[in-house]
């Protein structure tokens, strides 16, 4: 749960043609998706299953429930994207550098992205 917690405090592109944009559109969601408490589109469309796995600590319909549980769960935590730093992308992985602002504290956060059925998903994070 701690990674899964760590890249929450800290996004699966619609297919513009241009890789990194895409990338980066998947951490716009994510900031979305977190700040909706959108379960369905984050724990289904925006983090790779091996990275809802691992966060979680479980497999396959459980990892699911539990990733989803765990973000509606989650009270006051409310992020903004200030600016995508930089992106950069080899093959199907990315590398997406965002600064967030949380509690108005602003965070330097770097996605992992894997391409996984044509979308970039969030694979992981590092601050």
């Amino acid at each position: 749960m701690a990674p899964f917690i760590c890249l929450l405090a800290l996004a699966a592109g619609c297919g513009s043609g241009n890789e990194a944009d895409d990338a980066e559109a998947t951490v716009r969601e994510f900031v979305t998706a977190v700040n909706e408490r959108d379960a369905d589109t984050y724990c289904d469309d925006l983090i790779t299953e091996e990275f809802r796995e691992r966060s979680t600590f479980s497999e396959g319909d459980e990892a699911r429930s539990s990733c989803k549980s765990t973000l509606k769960a989650i009270k006051g935590l409310r992020i903004e994207l200030v600016r995508i730093a930089g992106s950069r992308v080899d093959g199907d992985k990315a590398t997406v550098t965002a600064v967030l602002r949380r509690s108005g504290t602003p965070i330097r956060q770097r996605f992992r992205l894997e391409k996984d059925g044509g979308r970039w998903k969030i694979a992981g994070g590092a601050q």
